[in-house]
């Protein structure tokens, strides 16, 4: 059920929309120069609120849907860290999603976006502009009921904060890990 905030939002003006689409243009730029391996796009007409890795043969891809773009929760700090996280699931190493075996687990490319990602593509912001996102990625989160079947809110923003800070993942890292693991060994 949306909060009672969800009522009171409203959509930004459309001004505003292109002022959006020329920050997502420019993350998306500072994106392909920092990982060149990755081939980044905006499908700005989509209303869908979401982002997407993916693979198209041996090209590494990274989709930003304008919903997302234009929904009125999310800033330049948010977007930053959606790109970030989806840039994971491509390079973020182990653990994999056990389940769909090429791409990184939802908690490392979390973790490998706030730790590794948003510091190469921000330097010394990085902290401050991934803790900011992650807040309002969380509350997009719990307005939308959009929340991952990998992890809850609040173990996302626990593995967001932990790899901001240049600490280890949290311990919820690995028991989130642990339950999507045995989930997927279980017979359907």
């Amino acid at each position: 059920m949306p909060s009672p905030r969800a009522k009171v939002l409203k959509p930004p003006m459309r001004g505003a929309f292109s002022a959006r689409k020329r920050i997502a243009v420019e993350l998306l730029s500072l994106f392909s120069r920092a990982f060149p391996e990755i081939s980044y796009d905006l499908l700005w007409a989509s209303q869908t609120v979401n982002a997407q890795a993916w693979r198209s043969g041996d090209i590494r891809r990274v989709t930003l849907y304008g919903g997302m773009v234009r929904h009125s929760l999310v800033s330049m700090r948010g977007l930053a860290l959606i790109l970030a996280h989806e840039t994971g699931h491509h390079l973020g190493g182990e653990p994999f999603d056990p389940e769909l075996r090429w791409p990184t687990w939802q908690g490392q490319a979390d973790y490998w976006a706030a730790r590794t990602a948003m510091p190469l593509v921000f330097g010394k912001k990085a902290r401050v502009i991934t803790l900011r996102g992650a807040r309002e990625l969380v509350e997009l989160c719990r307005i939308l009921g959009a929340e991952d079947s990998d992890l809850s809110v609040e173990e996302r923003l626990a593995i967001f904060s932990a790899g901001a800070m240049k600490r280890p993942p949290p311990f919820c890292f690995y028991k989130a890990f642990d339950r999507v693991s045995l989930r997927s060994r279980k017979p359907s």
